[in-house]
């Protein structure tokens, strides 16, 4: 029996950078992951972000008003939206693609429907909206409209990046603590895209051997021929 290929959402969008280098793309498939160009802080302020909506909603039964999206009618379980799958004792939403035989997977931050029974997914993002930001974009946008192809069972109305952008000025007291201004940028649906990225992903990580790195490449290259000695 054939074993099953799934590749993340994330992972997929790196093909839609304008650096990709398919090099760094096929070890880090194979081989593992390298070190993260995002630091592993802003993955735990996007957790207090998700939990932050859980406990508006459980508590207050609507959004908390730092995030203004409107028309929500509720949050939505995985299950209610797609096929869900437990993965290395992780769930993760799944659907596998017939043209290229790959398996997508994602766990999308946040869903919701809302009153035209159409669903929201957000997707937030611990960052300043700077330049570096902005070329990041198309990654995100794959991610997002990914997500939005995972949710089969549902029909997808609007996608959203939900950048929490740290304040630079100090409040006046004595105690440290951090604030947050929220940017809402609208990300349009085009899932055509994703269909096109598997196929892309699919002709790089059936290879053989490793194709030739981008010119120049400083990220996973860089580590790799390090421990190649060249």
């Amino acid at each position: 029996m054939e074993e099953e290929k799934y590749i993340g959402v994330k992972k997929l969008g790196e093909l839609a950078l304008v650096d990709f280098c398919p090099r760094c793309f096929w070890f880090e498939y194979h081989y593992g992951p390298f070190p993260s160009r995002f630091p592993g802080i802003f993955n735990v302020l996007d957790n207090v972000s998700k939990k932050s909506v859980d406990r508006s909603l459980l508590q207050r039964k609507k959004l908390p008003d730092w995030l203004n999206i409107s028309d929500v009618v509720k949050q939505v379980r995985w299950e209610e939206i797609g096929t869900v799958k437990k993965i290395k004792n992780r769930n993760y939403l799944v659907i596998k693609d017939k043209q290229s035989g790959w398996i997508l997977r994602g766990q999308p931050d946040k869903v919701f429907e809302l009153k035209d029974g159409t669903i929201h997914i957000i997707d937030f993002k611990t960052a300043r909206f700077t330049s570096r930001q902005n070329e990041l974009s198309p990654l995100y946008e794959a991610q997002l409209n990914g997500y939005a192809l995972l949710a089969h069972k549902k029909p997808v109305s609007r996608l959203s990046l939900v950048y929490c952008e740290p304040k630079s000025e100090l409040p006046d007291d004595i105690n440290f603590h951090l604030e947050f201004s929220i940017k809402i940028d609208k990300i349009d649906l085009n899932r055509r895209k994703v269909f096109d990225l598997l196929m892309r992903a699919k002709e790089i990580l059936e290879k053989k051997k490793p194709p030739p790195a981008r010119p120049r490449c400083s990220e996973t290259c860089f580590y790799i021929d390090k421990i190649l000695g060249s």
